[in-house]
């Protein structure tokens, strides 16, 4: 299963690649980073090693679009895993991720979010996260993408709906008049790996599809003031969750993940206040 996994991750990242090339062109960098956090001399801290790949866009569709790969291998699970009942003491955790974040230039467009994180500790689990955060979006195109995803989750037994409600908890903060989430994606939060891998997988696929498929209808339609301010605090927010909220942006600046990799993953490219 971990084969198929990591096999799935790496086509999708392919996909998502050519995909985002084909609407921005041939403007892309790439950087990876990797690095060993040593333990520390308290039992809070295991020796942990991470290799983490980031590429970005910027071009006249998207104002920048990232895909990012992440490795993080813990040869002995640290007290936080523990203590979360994630591991045990003497366990070794292996955590592979694969995160795409899409800016668009036009405000009807949405942002795209979406991550599928393998966690391993004795046994599988699974992380999925997808969803767009709109600005000016017509709920035409929402209702559209949210029917292509409830066609997955039924195919499943599962309700599209319910599968997004942890999205919409997720993804706000107090102070915001609603959340960032559309919830027209679905959400798999620490699942077993071997009992949610087909829904994740073909979840994924539906959800980029759908997506790119917005992008193609909507790319060309101009937006008003009204709508370029609507994006604005969209990414306002989006940064805001990101420095204050986001648990892996956390975990990563506790243990002296590079900001500079955190700021090229997923920070918005442009805000103001």
């Amino acid at each position: 299963m971990n084969s198929e996994v990591e096999s799935f991750i790496a086509g999708f990242k392919k996909k998502a690649l050519d995909a985002l090339i084909s609407f921005n062109g041939e403007l892309w960098q790439s950087r990876v980073w990797e690095h060993i956090t040593p333990a520390s001399s308290g039992p809070q801290q295991a020796e942990c090693s991470y290799r983490h790949e980031v590429a970005v866009s910027r071009g006249q569709v998207f104002e920048k679009a990232t895909v990012s790969e992440i490795a993080l291998n813990w040869p002995k699970a640290s007290k936080a895993l523990v203590d979360l009942q994630l591991a045990g003491a003497s366990e070794p955790v292996r955590v592979l991720v694969l995160q795409i974040e899409i800016f668009p230039l036009s405000p009807l467009l949405p942002m795209g979010h979406f991550n599928i994180e393998r966690f391993y500790a004795g046994k599988n689990k699974l992380t999925a996260n997808m969803d767009v955060f709109p600005a000016a979006t017509p709920e035409e195109d929402l209702d559209s993408l949210r029917k292509q995803m409830a066609g997955v989750a039924e195919k499943y037994g599962k309700d599209q709906w319910t599968l997004s409600r942890g999205l919409a908890e997720q993804y706000t903060m107090e102070g915001w008049p609603q959340p960032l989430a559309a919830r027209a994606g679905f959400q798999l939060k620490m699942v077993s790996l071997e009992e949610n891998f087909s829904i994740a997988r073909d979840g994924a696929e539906a959800f980029f599809n759908g997506y790119m498929e917005m992008v193609a209808k909507l790319k060309g339609q101009p937006g008003s003031t009204a709508d370029e301010e609507a994006k604005n605090e969209m990414q306002a927010h989006w940064l805001e969750y990101l420095l204050m909220k986001d648990g892996a942006v956390r975990m990563g600046r506790e243990r002296g993940h590079p900001f500079e990799a955190l700021r090229w993953m997923g920070l918005p490219p442009a805000i103001h206040y």
